[in-house]
Order: structure tokens, then C-alpha cells, then sequence
């Protein structure tokens, strides 16, 4: 892609922000996330059975692959790129300046990460007996990681891209019971996601491009955004890594029952949180563009959405309390009786989550101050692995839900303090 021949100068409008387009992004990226969601979850009951575990497991594990390639090629930049663009607003004649970076970091990743995967493909023999499903993996990761989507989420444009890239996903996911048919099949399942995430990147880098002029990658606008967007990536990284990593550890000092006990439980309320993501995906942008043209209007919106999204979080650990023997007699069954009161435990997760959320990602990363997030994240990461090792072994499945608790309160404490300091 070249770039084009005139000086950029977008018309203001463009990237205006009606005061009602928060509530309608937030609206859609609900729908986009609920949908992203099930559109999934519906096909677990068919591969299970269609493919059965020989085959199903492969696939889960090439799709584990992938999704942690993914987190590797968006480096944050769903939250960094976001308020790149979100702030550039102000300044319209910077941002193809902010998407040549980024989109040349991604590019850049993707590419840097070829000759690690090969050497990680030859040193594990498991992963050379599927090179179909790795292969396609990879392809998917690639594609996905590429997607633009942050540019529309930063000039809070969303609904056009976000029906695309809902429209994307839920095609390669009811494709599955057209193409998949047998355990041979297996590998369709990750060509079906490749194929549909190449169709979204390609149709919104078109959107993208009349927005901003497009050009060739290069390595030194992708190692200076890399640069610049690696803290927010840390914490990215770090979160991640200490929220999925409480099964592992359990797995390796408990028994196969606790583990599951606790997973089921947790998985119950996870679900729950991740509705909480749309919110931040309209509120960042919104935030990074008053944080150049208006602080005050923006220390107001975050007083407001603690408030909201507090008590968003209040409503869901209160049905997640209260509620807790039917949803998992329910979702898991009557033999997971044992996950109530570690259900109810983790009940206060969705409440110390929306807090931190809004602290972290509506205050700390808008305004710039993601060193103290970073902080936080990694104090957690360390109380938890700390008391999961000195708990579980008494407590079980209770012991590692308290070290879950306990890491959110010390992400609580320190961005709370700081910002409590900061005079908001």
C-alpha cells in the first residue's frame, strides 16, 4: 500500500464526538461481545461429539496457540492504539502518523515471531504431528492480530467495523457444522477462523483507508511504537498470565477434582466480567480525547462511571452470591456441589474487578499514568502465586478463590491510593 500523494487533512467532523455516540458505541460493542461470544459456545456440543477427543484435543490446543499468538501481535494495541487515535483527534493531521506506527508494529511482530515458532514446532514432537492445525493457526493469529479494528474504537466510530468483525466470527463459527463432518476434519475448524479474519481485516482496512492514507510498513515507525506501547503490553501480558495461570497452579499442588471445582466456579463468574470489556472499549477512547480537550469534563466521567460500573459489579456478585446453587447445578451439574461455596467466595470478583477496571483502564491508562497500573498488576501477580502455595495445599479450591480475592484488593490499593493522591 502506498501513501497518498496530498497532505492528509481529514474533515473535523469525522472525528467529532456527539455526546450520545457513547451510550451507541457502548450499545454495540455489547452486542459484538455477546454475540462474540456464543457464536462459539455453540459449537462445543457439536465438536465434542462430531470430532471426539482424539481429535477434538489437537484442535484445542492449536486454538490455544493461536489465541496466545494473538495477544503476542495486538501488543496492547487495543488499548495503546486506542488512546493513540483517541487523542490524535485533537490534532487530526497526526494520525496517520499513529496508524502507519502501529499497524507497522503489528507487522513487524508478525513477522519476527516466524523463525520462533519454527524452532518451537521442531523442538516439541506433539506439535509436528498436526502441521495442518498449527499452520492454520498461525495464518488465524496473523489475521486477527492484523485487524484494525482500534482505529474505529478510537475515533468511536464502531458500528459499521463492529458488524463486520461480529459477522466474521459468528460466519467461521456456524461454518463449522456445514465443513466439519469427522475427525479428519479437525483442521477446517481453524481454516474456517483464518479464512473469515482475513475477509474482516481486508474489508476494514478498506474502511480504515478512508479515514487515513495508508503506507508501506517500516521498522523504525514499528520500533518506535513498540517502544511506546510497551508498559500498556506488560500489563496486558502480566494480567493475563496471573488470571489464567490460577488453574495451572492449581493443577500442580492440588487434585484434579479441586481443580475442577474451582475452574467451574470461576469460569461462572469470568463470564460475567468479560461483559464489563465493552465498556472500557467506549469509555478509553472517550476518556484519551478529554484528557486532551477537557480534564475536568474527564475526571468527572470516571467519578460517574466508578459509581456505575461499581455498582454493575454489585448487581453481578450479588446474583452470583445469591444465585449460586442454581447456576452451578445448572451449568455444571449435581456433581460440582463442591464449587458453591467457592462460587459464592468469588462472588466479590465481579465487584473488585469493576472497581480496578475503571481505576486501570478508565483513569490510569487514558490519563497516563500505566506505570502505577503496572505496579499494581504485578504486586498482584506475585500476592497471588504467594498465597495460592501457602493456601491451597489446607484450603483446596476456597484457598486459591482467596488468593484470587486478595490479588484484586491489592490491585485496588495501590491504583486507589495513587489516584486518591492524585487529587481526582
Amino acid at each position: 500500500m502506498s501513501s497518498a500523494s496530498q497532505p492528509f487533512s481529514p474533515p473535523t467532523p469525522a472525528f467529532d464526538a456527539p455526546r450520545h455516540s457513547l451510550l451507541r458505541n457502548a450499545s454495540t460493542l455489547f452486542v459484538g461481545q455477546g454475540i462474540g461470544l456464543i457464536a462459539p459456545l455453540v459449537t462445543i456440543p457439536y465438536l465434542a461429539r462430531v470430532l471426539g477427543p482424539a481429535a477434538w484435543g489437537p484442535v484445542i490446543a492449536a486454538q490455544a496457540l493461536g489465541n496466545w499468538l494473538i495477544l503476542i501481535f495486538e501488543f496492547g494495541f487495543d488499548l495503546s492504539g486506542t488512546r493513540a487515535v483517541a487523542r490524535a483527534r485533537s490534532e487530526p493531521a497526526t494520525l496517520p502518523t499513529v496508524v502507519h506506527g502501529v499497524q507497522s508494529a503489528k507487522s513487524l511482530l508478525v513477522l519476527a515471531s516466524l523463525p520462533v515458532l519454527a524452532l518451537v514446532l521442531f523442538a516439541i514432537p506433539a506439535l509436528r504431528e498436526h502441521p495442518l492445525l498449527i499452520g492454520w493457526a498461525v495464518v488465524f493469529a496473523a489475521f486477527r492480530g492484523l485487524n484494525p479494528l482500534w482505529f474505529f474504537q478510537g475515533i468511536e466510530r464502531v458500528q459499521g467495523p463492529v458488524l463486520v468483525d461480529t459477522a466474521a466470527r459468528s460466519a467461521a463459527a456456524f461454518g463449522v457444522f456445514v465443513f466439519v463432518k469427522g475427525p479428519v476434519d479437525g483442521w477446517r475448524v481453524l481454516a474456517l477462523q483464518a479464512v473469515f479474519a482475513a475477509v474482516a481485516l481486508v474489508v476494514l482496512t478498506i474502511l480504515l483507508a478512508r479515514h487515513v492514507p495508508l503506507k508501506t510498513p517500516r521498522r523504525a515507525a514499528a520500533l518506535a511504537t513498540l517502544k511506546e506501547g510497551s508498559s500498556i503490553f506488560a500489563c496486558r501480558a502480566w494480567t493475563g498470565l496471573y488470571i489464567q495461570g490460577n488453574a495451572l497452579i492449581l493443577a500442580a499442588i492440588a487434585s484434579p477434582a479441586t481443580v475442577a471445582f474451582f475452574g467451574g466456579a470461576e469460569r461462572i463468574v469470568r463470564a460475567a466480567i468479560n461483559m464489563l470489556q465493552p465498556l472500557t472499549q467506549a469509555f478509553l477512547p472517550r476518556l484519551s480525547y478529554l484528557q486532551e480537550t477537557d480534564r475536568p469534563a474527564a475526571q468527572r466521567m470516571i467519578r460517574r462511571a466508578l459509581g456505575g460500573v461499581g455498582l454493575l459489579g454489585v448487581a453481578m456478585g450479588s446474583v452470583a452470591y445469591f444465585g449460586a446453587p442454581l447456576l452451578v447445578n445448572l451449568l455444571l451439574g449435581p456433581s460440582y456441589s463442591a464449587a458453591i461455596p467457592v462460587l459464592r467466595l468469588l462472588a466479590i470478583l465481579p465487584i473488585l474487578v469493576a472497581i480496578n477496571g475503571v481505576l486501570g483502564l478508565y483513569w490510569a491508562l487514558p490519563l497516563g499514568y500505566e506505570r502505577y497500573f503496572l505496579v499494581s498488576i504485578i504486586a498482584a501477580g506475585i500476592t497471588n502465586v504467594a498465597l495460592a502455595l501457602t493456601l491451597v495445599p489446607r484450603h483446596g479450591a476456597a484457598g486459591m478463590a482467596t488468593s484470587a480475592i486478595v490479588a484484586e484488593i491489592v490491585v485496588l490499593f495501590v491504583l486507589g491510593t495513587r489516584y486518591v493522591r492524585e487529587g481526582a
